[in-house]
């Protein structure tokens, strides 16, 4: 009897004590998970397309900048001088184009039917031959470089006997020979004038005649037919190849700033003014702080019990009294073993599943690479 009332009293302790560990204060424990991990962001590397010098560099890190925000330029003075080139060449075949199709001018048409005139003109004084007092006229002209001539002549002698005997210096003597010859000279010119106006013209000046007359007609003709549908069309072609090329200048003016791809703080700066960068050359690292997720991961055994948007509690070691939710926003398919950074060689032979835990961080507090130990609660829906 004794030993049947120790049994049950013992029994009785046993149940008492059940009720005090597993339902204290009538709760049923949390059915959870407890994972670890660390903090990772999404990071953009900015930099440039085009090789150059860094001219200014915006931000610094640490900094908050927002999509679009400038973050670095590079020297930009050749592409600058590139552009203004670039301009000037469109505006010039815009202004040949436009006068193409505008046509020939009035006064371009007068001019042309001018200098038909003229040449016309000339022919026709070459074909009628020298005229009478054309040749009146030479042969006074050369009669009075005769007469000329003949008293220079009678006064160049009498001054070479004058200098032979020393009666005048040679610098007076050289003063009339020059004269002397000058009247030569003259009275040559005269008379080979009075030859040619006594031939009249000859047969090569009249072709040449005939040649002008034929060139001013087609260049009246062209005139008053306006420009060719294929001179406009290469006109065309080359204000569009100016325009492509400007196109081109701008867009390289336009890959000498760069700006930030997304908002968020620049976690490092890469360069600093003066240096010379290729393209692709990471000028700063920006990191999205208030979208950061928790990389975790999930044994196989636990993955039926684990599914997308279950809330998970959170905490740091840099924030011990703070608690921050989150939820589950991936599950990857592909098994893999743990990471080579787990600290024991049990944990790493494991097949694990990794996830992504979103949590908000509008206060910036949680940084890329802090570690966390996470609780995906279970036996909420």
């Amino acid at each position: 009897m004794v030993v049947l009332l120790a049994l049950a009293g013992i029994l009785l302790g046993a149940a008492l004590g059940y009720t005090q560990l597993g339902f204290r204060g009538g709760q049923k424990p949390r059915n959870l998970i407890k994972v670890s991990g660390n903090f990772e962001v999404t990071e953009a590397e900015v930099s440039f397309k085009i090789p150059g010098r860094v001219e200014q560099r915006f931000v610094d890190e640490g900094e908050a900048v927002q999509t679009g925000q400038p973050v670095a330029r590079l020297e930009d003075r050749d592409i600058l001088q590139e552009v203004a080139l670039r301009r000037a060449e469109v505006a010039a075949a815009q202004a040949q184009l436009l006068e193409l199709e505008r046509g020939s001018r009035p006064e371009e048409i007068a001019q042309a039917e001018a200098a038909l005139q003229r040449a016309k003109a000339y022919l026709s004084e070459l074909l009628a031959g020298s005229r009478l007092q054309e040749i009146r006229a030479a042969e006074a002209a050369f009669s009075r470089a005769k007469a000329e001539l003949e008293r220079w002549k009678a006064d160049h002698e009498r001054q070479r006997q004058l200098f032979e005997r020393s009666v005048i210096s040679a610098r007076e003597y050289e003063t009339v020979l020059a004269a002397y010859r000058m009247a030569e000279a003259q009275a040559k010119e005269a008379e080979e004038r009075l030859k040619l106006v006594r031939e009249g013209p000859r047969a090569e000046q009249i072709a040449q005649a005939r040649a002008i007359v034929r060139e001013a007609e087609e260049r009246l003709a062209l005139v008053r037919e306006g420009p060719r549908k294929e001179t406009i069309e290469a006109a065309r072609a080359r204000l569009e190849q100016a325009r492509a090329a400007l196109a081109a200048a701008e867009t390289r003016l336009g890959y000498t700033k760069v700006a930030s791809p997304l908002t968020g703080v620049v976690l490092s700066k890469n360069v600093e003014p003066g240096e010379y960068v290729a393209p692709g050359t990471p000028v700063v690292t920006v990191g999205d702080l208030e979208h950061i997720w928790l990389r975790a991961y999930i044994d196989e055994p636990e993955l039926g019990r684990v599914r997308l948007g279950q809330r998970v509690l959170v905490r740091t070691d840099t924030y011990p009294g703070k608690r921050y939710e989150g939820k589950i926003s991936f599950i990857s398919s592909q098994a893999e073993f743990t990471p080579k950074n787990v600290q024991t060689e049990k944990e790493r032979v494991k097949l694990v599943y990794r996830v992504k835990i979103d949590v908000p961080n509008p206060l910036m507090e949680l940084k890329p690479g802090m570690p966390a130990d996470a609780e995906i609660l279970l036996d909420e829906n």
